[in-house]
């Protein structure tokens, strides 16, 4: 519960609760009707339960039947996951000192906004232009369509276009909407592709160990020269003589 200052205000629950009458909710949320304060006590007792008043301005005060360890934990739970969004979404900025960039340089800045992108977090890229650079603005967008956008389309869509404001010009990248689910695709791709290259390993390890295996003893010295094991022979029986 927050309150007008925007600080975070306990709720009060059990012996803290004053009043002759709330209106109580059950711990399934069902609504109960006004009762007595102590016949609200009785029955969250009853149930092992606390007894949480969860609206204090209303007339009588609302209160209802809780685990308030278990509501604090789940509580905490959301706040820990509403942050995480928070972060996941901020804004991470890649500068780029002029569109006549390095190859090499490129490559670390796409990377590094890829990396940025799968975490979740948006991408703002600024160029910068110097003395005549100014009169081939349209270089510079070009450099941050092709080099950035293009190869980072499957995991991220152009969330603000290529704008020119005085000596800068930016762009910013926003992670697709799906893209929990295309990681996922592609993580499980990755883990087949690794899977299968181990067998193909090491049915070549395999062969090179027979060839070893065969240089040391040469298939000729091992093939038969005469009758030997699987080979029939006439047998005579001698009882009929």
């Amino acid at each position: 519960m927050v309150n007008s200052t925007g600080t975070k205000k306990e709720l009060r629950l059990n012996e803290q609760i004053r009043g002759d009458s709330v209106r109580l909710i059950g711990e399934e949320g069902e609504a109960l009707g006004v009762v007595p304060l102590t016949e609200a006590f009785a029955r969250a007792r009853a149930a092992e339960l606390d007894l949480v008043e969860i609206s204090p301005t209303a007339k009588p005060p609302v209160c209802r039947i809780m685990d308030y360890g278990k509501f604090k934990y789940q509580q905490a739970k959301r706040e820990h996951e509403q942050k995480r969004k928070h972060v996941a979404s901020e804004l991470k900025q890649l500068r780029i000192k002029s569109f006549r960039i390095e190859k090499h340089d490129v490559n670390i800045k796409r990377s590094k906004a890829r990396m940025f992108i799968e975490a979740g977090h948006r991408v703002l890229f600024v160029m910068m232009f110097r003395a005549r650079e100014h009169s081939h603005a349209d270089l510079g967008e070009l450099l941050l369509k092709e080099q950035f956008a293009s190869p980072l389309a499957d995991v991220a869509k152009v969330d603000a276009p290529p704008r020119k404001d005085g000596k800068k010009m930016t762009m910013t990248l926003a992670p697709l909407p799906n893209l929990k689910q295309i990681l996922a695709v592609r993580e499980k791709e990755e883990g087949k592709r690794k899977a299968e290259e181990a067998r193909l390993a090491a049915e070549r390890k395999a062969e090179e160990n027979l060839e070893k295996i065969t240089k040391v003893i040469p298939l000729s010295e091992l093939e038969d020269d005469g009758a030997e094991d699987g080979d029939e022979e006439d047998i005579q029986d001698d009882s009929e003589e």
